[in-house]
């Protein structure tokens, strides 16, 4: 009885033993210290945008979504600059672009002038016998402007290039990216030569208006009235 007493003895006490030895052992915490959290290990490539969106804290996401439209914004202005710039660039060949047409053209101008030249002389010898000194001009029918356009050949289109308003990679400098005639604004009629001679009075003919323009205007601007104001 004494033996097998002795022999249970030795038995749990090895079997403590082997309790100790493979049992880890775990740091105890400083006291006061918080628990250090478990973090657990996950595969990167195996993350979902709504599990990435579920992390991002609150105000995150729209300040996202505004740097993306600063972004938008910042790419619209560099464009408006580029613009800017090739129309400037474009502008300062302008009149050197328009002399080139007002040369090549000069013969069709010279034309449409001298085959209303004696009418013109008729209409202003009438204006001086009428009680008020004016004549409705009959060269455009009173209309301002005449039926054709020597520059763009009656298109309204720029014949520099072709209407579309760019040229060698950048704005026209005929029409300044307009597309259009320099001389008709796009409508295929050329202002009348004659009585669009004063700046006030369209349209008709009086004694003393001045003889049109020898050479094709080189510069456009309209009125406020609708009329259009040969400059050279």
């Amino acid at each position: 009885m004494k033996r097998t007493l002795q022999i249970l003895a030795i038995g749990l006490f090895g079997g403590l033993m082997v309790v100790l030895v493979v049992r880890p052992v775990v740091p105890e915490s400083e006291p006061g210290s918080p628990a250090k959290p478990v973090v657990a290990v996950t595969d990167p490539t195996s993350t979902t945008s709504d599990e990435v969106l579920s992390h991002v804290k609150p105000g995150e996401a729209p300040a996202l979504i505004n740097d993306e439209g600063a972004h938008a914004r910042v790419k619209e202005l560099e464009k408006m600059e580029l613009a800017r710039r090739q129309r400037d660039e474009a502008s300062e060949k302008t009149r050197q672009a328009r002399a080139q047409l007002q040369f090549f053209k000069s013969r069709a101008y010279a034309e449409v002038v001298q085959a209303n030249r004696q009418t013109f002389e008729a209409l202003r010898k009438e204006a001086a016998q009428a009680p008020d000194k004016t004549v409705p001009c009959t060269i455009c029918d009173a209309k301002g402007v005449l039926d054709l356009c020597v520059v763009c050949d009656h298109t309204g289109k720029c014949p520099t290039c072709r209407g579309t308003g760019k040229h060698l990679g950048g704005f026209c400098p005929t029409c300044v990216g307009t597309g259009k005639c320099f001389l008709c604004f796009g409508a295929g009629k050329m202002p009348c030569p004659f009585c669009q001679s004063l700046l006030l009075r369209k349209e008709v003919i009086t004694p003393d208006t001045p003889d049109p323009p020898a050479e094709i205007p080189l510069l456009t601007d309209p009125l406020p009235s609708g009329n259009r104001r040969l400059t050279r």
